[in-house]
This record gives C-alpha cells, sequence and structure tokens, in this order.
C-alpha cells in the first residue's frame, strides 16, 4: 500500500514550501539580526526564545496531537473543540507569560527585556493559531502556505526600512512580532468567512483539554526540556557567545526538516484513519524510509555548502557554527523518526507510556548535555542533541508492546510476525 495518494502529496508540498517560507524567512531575518549586534546579545535573544518555548508548550498542554487527530477523524468536532479552547489558551498564556517578563526586566538588560516581550507576542499569536491545525488536517495547507508567505514579506519589508534608517537594535523586535501576527489575522479571516461555528457549552471542552492533554502535557514539557537544555547549559556553563554560535547553526542544522515535517503531517491522517494495524505499521516503515533518505542527502548538502553559507549570512565571527551543521542535520533526522513513533503510539492512545518515556528521556538529557557542553562547549551541545534525539526516537521506544517499534523500524525482518500478531489480535476481538 502506497502512503502518497495525490491529495497528500499536494498537501505535503503546500507544507513544505510553508516551511521554507517561515523558517528560512526567519532565518533570513535573525542572521541580520545576529550580524548586527553580535554573538553575545544575540545568545541573550537565544536564551529568551528557549524560555518561551517552554511556555508554548505549557499553554498547548499537551493537546495540540489530540487536537490534529480529533480533526482528522471529523473536521467538525475537531472544529468546536478547537474554537471552544482558544480563549483558555490565551487565559494561561497570560498567567505564565507575566512573571517571566517581570523576571526578565529584573535581571536582564532592556535589549533582552524588548526582544522578550517581541517573542512573548509571537508565541501568543503562534498558540493562538487554531487555522494551522485545522488547515494541515484538512489538506489544506495551501492556506497557511499563503498566509506565512505574506506575513514574511511584510516582516522583511519592516526589516528593511529598519536597517536603511539605521534604526536602534530594539526596533529590530518588530520583524519576530510581525512575522507571526500578520499569518494569524490572514488564516482567521479567512476561515470565519467560510465557517460559522455554535457552540452551546464551553465547560465540556475546557475539562476535556486538561483531561485528555494531562497525559500528553509532561511528555510536551519533557521534549521541550530536551530540546532546549543546551542553550540553558551552553549560556551558564561556557558564554552567551557560545550560545550565540549555537543559535547560529541550530536553525540551519535543523530547519530542513520541515521538508520531514510536512510529510509525516500529510500521511499521519491516512495512517490515523487506516483500521488495519498491520497496514499502518507497514506505512510507518515506509515513512520512516522517506525521513532517512532525505536525510541523508540533506547531510550530504550540508557538509559542502554549509561553511559558504555560515559566512553569507552571519560572517566570520560566526565561523565556529560551521562544525556543528551535520551533527544537528542527523539530530533533525532522529527527532523526525522519533515524531513518526511518537504518532503511532498516539494513535493507538498510549498516553502513559509517552510520558513516562519522556519524562525518562528528560532526566537523562541534562547529565548528557551537561558533560558533552562542559568538555565540548558549543560543539558538544550538538552532539548531546543528537545522542537525546537518537535515544528518544529508537531504545527508549523498544520497551513499548514487546519491542512493537524495533520490529517496525526492521519491517522487513518481521513483517510476517507482525502480520501474524495483528490476525490474531483481529481474531480475539471479534
Amino acid at each position: 500500500m502506497g502512503i502518497f495518494s495525490k491529495k497528500i502529496a499536494s498537501n505535503s508540498l503546500w507544507m513544505m514550501f510553508e516551511k521554507f517560507i517561515g523558517i528560512f524567512g526567519l532565518i533570513f531575518v535573525m542572521s541580520y539580526v545576529a550580524k548586527y549586534i553580535g554573538p553575545n546579545n544575540f545568545g541573550k535573544i537565544a536564551l529568551v526564545t528557549t524560555i518561551f518555548t517552554f511556555v508554548q508548550s505549557f499553554v498547548w498542554f499537551g493537546n495540540q496531537e489530540i487536537l490534529f487527530k480529533r480533526v482528522s477523524k471529523n473536521s467538525y468536532s475537531g472544529l468546536k473543540y478547537l474554537h471552544a479552547t482558544q480563549k483558555l489558551r490565551s487565559i494561561i498564556f497570560l498567567i505564565i507569560s507575566l512573571p517571566v517578563l517581570i523576571v526578565l526586566y529584573i535581571f536582564s538588560d532592556m535589549l533582552t527585556v524588548v526582544f522578550g516581550i517581541a517573542t512573548a507576542l509571537s508565541s501568543y499569536f503562534l498558540t493562538q493559531d487554531i487555522y494551522n491545525i485545522y488547515n494541515n488536517a484538512t489538506l489544506n495547507s495551501y492556506i497557511n502556505a499563503v498566509s506565512n508567505t505574506l506575513g514574511l514579506i511584510f516582516a522583511l519589508l519592516i526589516r528593511y526600512i529598519l536597517v536603511i534608517n539605521d534604526c536602534a537594535y530594539e526596533y529590530l523586535a518588530i520583524p519576530i512580532v510581525v512575522v507571526t501576527l500578520v499569518p494569524y489575522l490572514l488564516k482567521s479571516f479567512i476561515f470565519n468567512k467560510e465557517y460559522k461555528v455554535q457552540i452551546k457549552s464551553n465547560n465540556q471542552y475546557k475539562k476535556y483539554y486538561f483531561f485528555a492533554g494531562s497525559a500528553l502535557l509532561l511528555s510536551s514539557l519533557s521534549i521541550a526540556f530536551y530540546t532546549q537544555i543546551t542553550s540553558f547549559l551552553l549560556g551558564t556553563l561556557q558564554s552567551t557567545k557560545a550560545l550565540g554560535i549555537y543559535a547560529a547553526a541550530l536553525p540551519l542544522g535543523i530547519s530542513w526538516s520541515f521538508v520531514n515535517l510536512a510529510i509525516i503531517t500529510s500521511v499521519l491522517s491516512s495512517i490515523y484513519s487506516e483500521k488495519d494495524a498491520f497496514k499502518s505499521y507497514k506505512m510507518v516503515f515506509q515513512l520512516n524510509l522517506v525521513v532517512i533518505l532525505i536525510s541523508l542527502g540533506v547531510a550530504c548538502v550540508l557538509y559542502i555548502l554549509g561553511p559558504y553559507v555560515i559566512e553569507w549570512l552571519y560572517g566570520s565571527a560566526y565561523k565556529e557554527a560551521q562544525e556543528l551543521l551535520v551533527v544537528l542535520c542527523f539530530a533533525a533526522m532522529f527527532s523526525g523518526l522519533g515524531t513518526i513513533a511518537a504518532r503511532l503510539l498516539i494513535k493507538e492512545e498510549s498516553y502513559s507510556y509517552i510520558s513516562r518515556k519522556m519524562l525518562v528521556v528528560a532526566v537523562l538529557s541534562f547529565p548528557i548535555a551537561w558533560l558533552c557542553i562542559y568538555y565540548g562547549g558549543a560543539k558538544g551541545a550538538a552532539y548531546s542533541m543528537m545522542l537525546i534525539e537518537f535515544l528518544s526516537a529508537t531504545l527508549f521506544n523498544y520497551f513499548y508492546k514487546n519491542g512493537l517499534i524495533f520490529k517496525i523500524h526492521f519491517f522487513p525482518l518481521f513483517k510476517k510476525h507482525l502480520n501474524l500478531t495483528n490476525k490474531i489480535q483481529s481474531t480475539s476481538d471479534v
């Protein structure tokens, strides 16, 4: 069974275009900021971004994949759920963000505070962008792509105006807000013209938001922790300059993974709707192969062209970032494989296993990152990220259901066994 229908392929391409515009556009915006203010100040901005990554994870309360799954199965039911919990996310965001900004105001300089406020606003619009989830789940990602492209154009235009007028550093925070605000407003306008959703009671959805998400909240926070702990430790154990070098390499090393994510997200709608377990396992294996092949190709490109791209975008002050690109590329590959495995577990509603697994990964990520960074600096941070993603995608998934993920990873060897197990299970269910 193939994993790509015509509509899935089309949606994947639109998602790739959307992510390409969004990620690489942001790289161009932030690379100028990095070159303009230097590695030390850029490291401060990276630290603020790390903090609000945690805030976003907590606001979603583990519900992003549940929302996607719900919309994929029943678009109207998912739509009501998305709308009914939107105000709740605003309240949660406000409760968490205000103390963070107050702490930044007390303990950091004004430039960090300004970029902290800009990052907070940008994060807020991301947590309110329910339309992005809905469009992806219903295979209408072209709306996201067009909206994000227009948002990026506005952000780049504002940046250009600020540059030619030699404005102060603080004004460079404006494009960070615009790049998420404009797409949110456009998608909201397009959506509200087409749909009118009537919600009789919000309380049942709010209760379910906390009930359903609680099992995955720990997982979401754990992912945010182990992916961002390297930035925290690099800034404290080494310096904000080292963090600035790492922050420059990180988006280039992993930003291409939007290709993997677009394909994964589009194919997931078919995997979620597939009732035959064996067929879904085969689709997951095929998806793994696609991710690996794409990743190996990108690794070769980064090895050859990476140094020139770093020099062009960031300048000679960020030369050390060149050594991190290929390592971060493989980290992105393992992250993609881990995402596929996690979505399979969500399909099987194994939320408790995901939570326990991610807690273990988060706990182990701290000593791994500490040792790598203490002895290797920015390069150690890249290797620690790759190692953590590798363990998360493989070893810590292999304990599930007598090694189901392991068997899917090596599907040709376990094909007959998986098929037989599925038939036995189907017979017992009857």
